[in-house]
This record gives structure tokens, sequence and C-alpha cells, in this order.
């Protein structure tokens, strides 16, 4: 089963060290880490349940935790960069607080939606916030949409209908 954790640091150096932590005694592939603004570090991994769960347990301070597991295929295929997709009748963009919440959400969306991923952007050059666009008919990326709202906090989010073909060299 595979299994995404995803932590943020207030501060860099706290940040760097538990990484190398996790590093040295996790069996995880790591998809990305690095700083965010405003002087945040963050990282995610993903592998099997067991392995994210026993590298969390690694971490040394205090940190914002989110392990999901069982997460979509999907997703996987996202932070390996295997999803490129066409862009549909309809796009949507959510916005969120947090690198935690976005992905917890694009889980949640592609498991219970007919949408696709065009992008997903975790935290840098953005003030540590994070978004994703989604493409797909516009019944099915408006429930996608709308989902998050009782469930995940979230900035903002808009709804696109007929999209022009060149936006997705601007998303």
């Amino acid at each position: 089963m595979k299994t995404i954790g995803v932590v943020e640091f207030n501060n860099i150096p706290n940040g760097i060290k538990n990484l190398d932590l996790v590093l040295k005694k996790s069996d995880v592939k790591i998809y990305k880490a690095g700083v965010t603004c405003p002087g945040k570090y963050y990282f995610i991994i993903y592998g099997d349940n067991e392995d994210v769960k026993s590298a969390f347990e690694e971490v040394t301070c205090e940190a914002k935790f989110e392990i999901i597991s069982g997460v979509s295929n999907k997703v996987i295929e996202i932070l390996e960069r295997r999803n490129k997709k066409d862009l549909g009748s309809s796009m949507g963009i959510i916005e969120f607080f947090t690198i935690s919440e976005s992905v917890k959400a694009l889980d949640m969306i592609l498991k219970g939606n007919t949408v696709e991923t065009l992008k997903l952007i975790l935290g840098n050059g953005i003030a540590g916030k994070s978004y994703f666009v989604i493409t797909g008919d516009t019944s099915s990326v408006t429930e996608a949409i709308n989902s998050v709202d009782e469930k995940i906090r979230y900035r903002e989010k808009s709804l696109i209908n007929n999209p022009s073909e060149n936006i997705t060299k601007f998303i």
C-alpha cells in the first residue's frame, strides 16, 4: 500500500537535520524537499505505509505532519511526473495555505471523481502555499472542487469552463 508523508517545519535548520535522519534510517522515496517562504522547510516522502510511519518516528522536533495512507495511484504518477494529460472541457484551480492540505485534497479528489491533474505546485515561490489544477468534464470538475468545501481548509478556488487551449502554458 502506498502512503505519502508531508512534513513542514517552521525553520530551515531543523528541516534539513530531520530530512538527513529520515534518509539515513528509512526506506522511503523523497518526492521533494526544500525551502518555502517565509523561511520554512518541508519534505514529501512516499513508500509503503510502515516505512513512511517509521520515517516520521525519526523526526526530532516540532513540525506539521500529514500521513495519507492508501493514496491514489494517480497521485504517485503525479509525484513521479508520469501524468501528461490533455485539457478537458473545464478546469478547476484550488489554492491551499499549506502543502499537506493540498496533497490530502488532491488525493481525496482523485479517488472520488473522474478528473485528471494538469499541475501540482507545492510551496516554492508562493509563500509556502500550494495549488493544483485539475481538468475534465464540467460536472466532474465542479463536483471535485466543491468536495473540498466541508473537508479541507483551502484559500481560494476557481472553475473555468471551456478554457483556452493556450492556458496550460501559463498555469
